[in-house]
Formats: C-alpha cells, sequence, structure tokens
C-alpha cells in the first residue's frame, strides 16, 4: 500500500469537497456556504488549505483529516485529465482502503457527484470511470439545480454514514472482539464509531 495510515487523527472536517477550481465560484462555493448552514465542516482549499509545506503532505493531511471526500467531476474535470483531484481521488481511495475490518468497510471513504451525462464519452478515458459505481449522477432535468442538488446528495450520504457508525459503535459494545481489533490502530476505533467533528441532526 503506497500510504500507510498508522493513526487516525480526530477528523476536523465531515468532508473534504475536491474540484476543479473553474467550478468554484458557480458550484462549488454556493454549496459549501449552504452546507455550513446546515451545521457541516467542510473542507475548501480557499478557506482551510494550510500554506508553508508541500501541496502533496498538505492535501493529504486534509483528506486524512475529513471524515469524507466529495468529487464534484464536472464538464471542467473531465476536459482536466490530470491535476490535483486525480491526487485526491488517489489519496481518498488509500484512505478507503486503510478503513477496512472484520465484515468489510467501516466507512465510506468518497462520493463522486457526477454533473455530466452518463453516457459521456470521456468518462472511460479518466479515472472516474472506476469509481462511477460508487457515485451519483446528476439526473438531466434537474441541471439548473445543480448546487441543490449536491446539497442534498452530501446531506443524505452524510446522515447514511452517520447511522453507519453509530451501528458500529453498537457493535463494538456487544463484540469486544471488535473494538479491540480497531484500537489497534491508534485512532481508528474513535475514527469510525465517533462522528466527529460534530453528529448532524436530520432535517
Amino acid at each position: 500500500m503506497l500510504w500507510q495510515i498508522r493513526t487516525f487523527p480526530k477528523c476536523r472536517h465531515h468532508v473534504f469537497l475536491s474540484h476543479c477550481q473553474e467550478d468554484h465560484d458557480s458550484l462549488v462555493r454556493p454549496v459549501y456556504d449552504a452546507l455550513v448552514a446546515l451545521k457541516v465542516v467542510p473542507w475548501l482549499d480557499a478557506t482551510d488549505y494550510t500554506y508553508g509545506r508541500s501541496s502533496r503532505e498538505a492535501l493529504q493531511d486534509a483528506v486524512l483529516a475529513s471524515r469524507h471526500v466529495v468529487f464534484f467531476v464536472t464538464d471542467a474535470m473531465l476536459r482536466s485529465a490530470r491535476g490535483w483531484c486525480v491526487l485526491e481521488l488517489a489519496y481518498a481511495e488509500i484512505l478507503g482502503a486503510n478503513l477496512q475490518g472484520r465484515g468489510g468497510s467501516l466507512a465510506h471513504a468518497f462520493l463522486p457527484l457526477f454533473l455530466v451525462d452518463q453516457g459521456d464519452e470521456r468518462l472511460p478515458r479518466t479515472v472516474w470511470q472506476a469509481v462511477r459505481n460508487s457515485g451519483h449522477f446528476l439526473p438531466p432535468g434537474l441541471f439548473a439545480h445543480a448546487q441543490g442538488w449536491c446539497v442534498e446528495e452530501i446531506k443524505k450520504f452524510l446522515m447514511r454514514e452517520q447511522t453507519m457508525s453509530g451501528d458500529l459503535n453498537t457493535s463494538c459494545v456487544e463484540d469486544a472482539g471488535l473494538k479491540a481489533e480497531l484500537q489497534r490502530t491508534p485512532g481508528l476505533y474513535d475514527r469510525v464509531t465517533k462522528f466527529e467533528p460534530r453528529r448532524l441532526r436530520a432535517t
């Protein structure tokens, strides 16, 4: 494994918002603001990027300190086949590989949101093809309401993950062996059983 996570820090963000700069003003910043209004704590480079370190290290740390990574797969992202978003996907996939336990995934590390047509001929030639089954496609009739759709999809995803963490916490109470297994990696038990940085309320 390229990145073996030996210690999981406390999550400071619910979601890391991975996007192309071209989509920042028209899509991602409004989604960020709407999530903040819902008491979600998102990570966005314009407000949370740590300067003074290498970009790779800063992004790796930001992904690790976020519970999940959301990818905005747009026309702009498909036009830039390379770039930071591809590296962020690699980090998210490695994070997911480290969030495995007895019986499978302890948490879902990422959510791709596809704001392109499912039949877009560019998709099979990109890294996003490999994760299309992990995400959701914007229905054709909702392209004028992409911001609201993204907020709803992220909110539903987070609520499902919060429920999953609660179920896992209950399992650990009932199964001391499972709890001990998770506690062998520092920080992993808290990462997957406590919905940090804060629990969300259903709205």
